[in-house]
């Protein structure tokens, strides 16, 4: 999926992991784009990994919805801010409003969800207890929202600045024209053992990390969302980051339409020869570097 634009432009691929395909497993994961209509217009790029545990067992929906809240709920939030808004206002929202406001969303569609398609004794065989049911004015157990539990990485980018955010594992990188690759938020070591703080974790939106710096001349000229599975592949990070340089390169030399056209190809067969799990990158691309 890919749309032009003055300025910016994003594109997203998600494939099933080699392993889930052998055992007949769904993709746990998702990517939503909105491209820029012009150039006083942003973008925004949601990745989202379901946990795939047999406790989170709708969480191929719970991504979905993870994805589609993210977009939602930040595009109201940067429309809602004037394109002249100081960036100290601009990080107050990102830090305080964004992070609840998203929650919230995705629990209510959760809620939804749940409502339209009540668990089965069936599904809810890994807990012990009865599977919760949608109540009018009731707040669902924990258990409920485990189900549907995923991490969510997001970028918004307007024409002032750029905002990352992020709950859980995935990581975000920024390429600059150099090949120099950073990570604009600090990778958190405290997940370990397949645990990762999640929209279903108690107070998420105390969890989030947040960056909002400003558009400048030497800035990114390519921002990379992926879930773990893909830094899962290599052996080091260092390995890892030549991806992102790789991928400017090839933006740089053939084209944002080529990268579009093999970006599915490559994670299948990043999965297949390193994690085997399932791998969702979300792309955005400056538009000189195209």
């Amino acid at each position: 999926m890919v749309k032009p634009t003055a300025r910016w432009m994003a594109l997203g691929a998600s494939v099933r992991g080699a392993s889930h395909e052998s055992h007949g497993q769904k993709n746990q994961d998702a990517v939503r784009v909105k491209n820029p209509r012009g150039a006083n217009d942003f973008l925004l790029l949601a990745v989202a990994d379901g946990h795939g545990s047999a406790r989170s067992f709708r969480s191929e929906r719970g991504s979905a919805l993870a994805a589609e809240c993210a977009l939602r709920v930040l595009e109201d939030i940067v429309r809602k801010l004037r394109p002249d808004a100081p960036l100290s206002r601009v990080r107050c929202q990102a830090m305080t409003r964004w992070p609840q406001a998203v929650v919230r969303a995705w629990k209510n569609a959760v809620r939804d969800d749940l409502l339209a398609n009540p668990f089965s004794l069936l599904e809810f065989a890994a807990f012990p207890e009865k599977p919760p049911v949608v109540k009018p004015g009731e707040e669902l157990p924990g258990t409920a929202y485990l189900a549907y539990g995923a991490t969510l990485l997001v970028l918004a980018v307007t024409p002032r600045y750029i905002l990352y955010s992020q709950l859980g594992d995935g990581d975000i990188l920024t390429v600059r024209t150099d090949g120099k690759v950073t990570r604009p938020l600090p990778k958190q070591h405290e997940f370990q053992s397949n645990q990762t703080a999640s929209l279903c974790t108690n107070q998420a939106f105390r969890l989030f990390q947040v960056r909002v710096e400003p558009c400048r001349a030497g800035g990114p000229a390519l921002i990379t969302l992926s879930t773990d599975g893909y830094a899962n592949c290599f052996d080091s990070e260092e390995g890892f980051f030549t991806v992102g340089a790789d991928l400017l390169a090839y933006l740089q030399s053939h084209g944002i339409t080529f990268v579009n056209d093999h970006l599915e190809q490559w994670l299948r067969e990043s999965s297949r020869d390193g994690s085997g799990d399932d791998i969702t990158v979300g792309l955005a691309a400056r538009s000189p570097t195209l």
